[in-house]
C-alpha cells in the first residue's frame, strides 16, 4: 500500500469525478494511475489558484484499477460517458475507447480532447473508489503532523510508510462529516477554464 499526493489545479469535478456512488480517476495523473494498486490512497490538495489553498480536495482509497477498454465496456460507469444532457454528465471522465482499428477515440464534447490523448491513455488505467471522501470548495486544512505526506510541487509524492498512512486515513474519517461528496466542486465549468484545462502538462515524478 502508497499513499500519493499531487496538487490539483483544476476542480470541476472531472479529475477526479465524485459523482455517484464511485469516485474516479481516469484523466490526468498518468504516472500515478500507472502504477497504482488495489488499497492505495489517492490524495490532492488544491492548488494555489483554487479558493483555499493547500487544503485537502479529496481522498480516496483505490478498490479497483481497470483498464480503460474495462471501464468503456462496464455498464457501472455507462453514465459517465459524457453528453451534454446535464452539467454533472457532462464531467463524464470515461472519455477514451478504441475503434474498430485498435485507435483511441474521444468523446465528442468531454472535458479533454484529441490533445490530451497521449497524456491521458499513458496511464492506462482508471482508477476507482467506493470509499472516499471529496471536499471540493469545501476543502479542509491537513493537520501540519501530515505534512510530510503531501506534495508541494508539480508531480506528485508518493508514501510507503503504514503506519504514517494509516494514521492519515484515522483521522479523516474522524474529522470528516461523512464519506462520499461533501461539498461541491471548487470552480464552474465555462468556456475560458474548458481552454485552460486543455492545455497538457507534464506529469513530473517525485518518489520518496
Amino acid at each position: 500500500m502508497k499513499l500519493s499526493a499531487y496538487i490539483v489545479k483544476f476542480d470541476f469535478g472531472f479529475a477526479p469525478n465524485p459523482y455517484g456512488h464511485h469516485c474516479t480517476l481516469a484523466c490526468c495523473k498518468p504516472t500515478i494511475r500507472r502504477n497504482a494498486e488495489v488499497g492505495d490512497i489517492i490524495v490532492g490538495i488544491a492548488a494555489s489558484r483554487l479558493e483555499r489553498p493547500g487544503h485537502l480536495i479529496f481522498a480516496m482509497r483505490v478498490k479497483e484499477v481497470l483498464s480503460f477498454k474495462e471501464y468503456w465496456a462496464d455498464p457501472r460507469f455507462a453514465s459517465r460517458i459524457p453528453s451534454l444532457a446535464t452539467p454533472v454528465s457532462r464531467l463524464g471522465d470515461n472519455i477514451w475507447h478504441c475503434n474498430a482499428k485498435g485507435e483511441w477515440q474521444v468523446v465528442p464534447g468531454a472535458i479533454h480532447d484529441e490533445s490530451s490523448l497521449e497524456h491521458d491513455t499513458s496511464g492506462e488505467n482508471a482508477l476507482v473508489a467506493t470509499e472516499f471522501f471529496y471536499f471540493g470548495r469545501e476543502a479542509i486544512p491537513v493537520p501540519r503532523k501530515f505534512s510530510q505526506l503531501l506534495a508541494s510541487t508539480q508531480g506528485h509524492k508518493n508514501t510507503h510508510d503504514t503506519h504514517k498512512i494509516d494514521a492519515f486515513w484515522d483521522w479523516l474519517s474522524r474529522t470528516a462529516s461523512k464519506g462520499g461528496r461533501i461539498g461541491d466542486p471548487s470552480e464552474v465549468l465555462d468556456d475560458e477554464s474548458l481552454c485552460r484545462c486543455r492545455e497538457i502538462e507534464g506529469d513530473d515524478i517525485l518518489e520518496t
